[in-house]
């Protein structure tokens, strides 16, 4: 096959691969989401998963100056779109691991493991990330095109600090492209020696966050699976919940959410008036909505001072319990 052969066929295949690509990102997000609530998985991944389809040069490059001996490179080159998954800590690697291997929508098979080869090899520091390959596991319909099973798609999932050092050190030191020197090769264990001690302290001060954040947690979480429940859609949580839940965490009692859920079983008018509010302004897609408006009811005084945002954002509930909205 010569090169002009390869690139016909690959501009055949690309829209599909690029679709497969954009599904396997949207998928996976979908699939980290119930893993991590309350949490966001907008938030929880650090970076936009968009999927990266292979240039012309990048994939000529593979399949034939690569030493690979494809029989078939257009078959068998398997990063002919990737996706990149950033989390935060190490540790929460090991969560998009877990949504990756789940899905019913693939084939899954993982390529790389830096923790199976750090336990392979302790006393070396060197390029970390986690490596899988996704093939679609029936043909389907994307997006108007028919993707055909065995579609692959790369999934690499890393860190922050395992990101930067790859941008910095992959295309150089792990490909041909530049001559690597042993000063070189010294210079990036050091860092990624760094990189693992940094990581160990962040999860030590993670780990100090949320015993101190615990309680205000747990009751995000429990309004969480209130709000699901009783107003019957997925919340869209962001920082606005905790904004929500710090102010008014400390006046819920006791029982918070068993109070909650007598206030709508009492009257259940409100949960029509977030329903109907919901999907155009985001305060009303925050589980702790439902903490506002019990606080707002019991204890409406302590509420407005409480309140974090403008007054104008507090108006409506005041008005939907029959009470005096706050001056602005």
């Amino acid at each position: 096959m010569t090169e002009e052969e390869f690139l016909e066929r690959w501009y055949q295949e690309r829209p599909l691969v690029e679709a497969w690509g954009k599904f396997v990102a949207q998928k996976l997000m979908q699939e980290i989401s119930p893993l991590i609530a309350p949490l966001s998985a907008d938030i929880f991944v650090r970076m936009p998963a968009s999927p990266r389809v292979k240039g012309d040069g990048s994939i000529l490059t593979k399949a034939f100056y690569r030493d690979k001996n494809y029989a078939d490179p257009l078959a068998q080159i398997t990063d002919k779109v990737g996706v990149r998954f950033v989390v935060l800590l190490a540790k929460e690697i090991a969560t998009v691991c877990h949504a990756i291997e789940a899905c019913s929508e693939w084939e899954a098979s993982k390529d790389k493991d830096y923790e199976e080869e750090r336990a392979k090899s302790p006393y070396e520091f060197k390029y970390q990330s986690v490596h899988y390959v996704v093939r679609c596991k029936a043909s389907k319909d994307v997006g108007g095109l028919t993707v055909t099973a065995g579609t692959p798609c790369e999934i690499q999932v890393r860190t922050i600090l395992q990101h930067a050092h790859s941008e910095l050190t992959h295309d150089t030191i792990y490909k041909p492209s530049v001559v690597d020197t042993p000063d070189m090769h010294r210079a990036a264990a050091k860092s990624m020696a760094l990189i693992e001690a940094t990581n160990d302290y962040f999860e030590q001060l993670m780990e100090l966050i949320e015993n101190n954040v615990a309680p205000n947690k747990k009751l995000s979480i429990e309004m969480d699976a209130l709000y699901r429940e009783l107003v019957g859609r997925s919340p869209d949580i962001t920082r606005a919940e905790g904004l929500l839940n710090d102010a008014f965490a400390v006046f819920g009692g006791e029982q918070p959410a068993l109070m909650a859920r007598e206030l709508f079983a009492e009257k259940p008018f409100l949960l029509d008036r977030i329903r109907e509010r919901a999907p155009t302004k985001l305060l009303f897609r925050q589980p702790s909505i439902m903490l506002a408006y019990l606080v707002a009811a019991k204890r409406p005084a302590d509420a407005q001072e409480a309140w974090p945002l403008t007054k104008a954002e507090m108006k409506p509930i005041y008005t939907d319990l029959g009470l005096a909205a706050p001056d602005s």
